[in-house]
């Protein structure tokens, strides 16, 4: 008889994991970190990993979005700019008033 594997799960919420992530990270960086803090570092920082952004930066303006390394490039030149995630786009809905 197999046996139903059950997944336990938790929430932690995303403004919460990034603080925590930030107090763990300043531990490690100031030599201070024990060896569970530098574990949760690396537990938050992959399950921050499994919510995706998408984003597209296009610096030269070809409709082709550019790689990840461009955010350091846009931090020296501010050229670029971010280009919604899909390729629809809404229709703004119609200011005219109906009779």
């Amino acid at each position: 008889m197999a046996v139903a594997a059950f997944r336990k799960t938790m929430q932690m919420g995303l403004g919460e994991a990034i603080q925590r992530l930030n107090l763990l990270h300043a531990k490690i960086v100031r030599g201070v970190a024990k060896d569970e803090d530098r574990k949760e570092h690396e537990l938050i920082l992959e399950a921050l990993n499994e919510t995706k952004l998408d984003l597209g930066f296009d610096c030269n303006l070809d409709g082709v979005p550019d790689t990840v390394a461009i955010f350091a490039q846009s931090a020296k030149t501010s050229c670029c700019r971010i280009l919604p995630a899909t390729s629809s786009r809404r229709k703004a809905p119609s200011r005219r008033k109906r009779k």
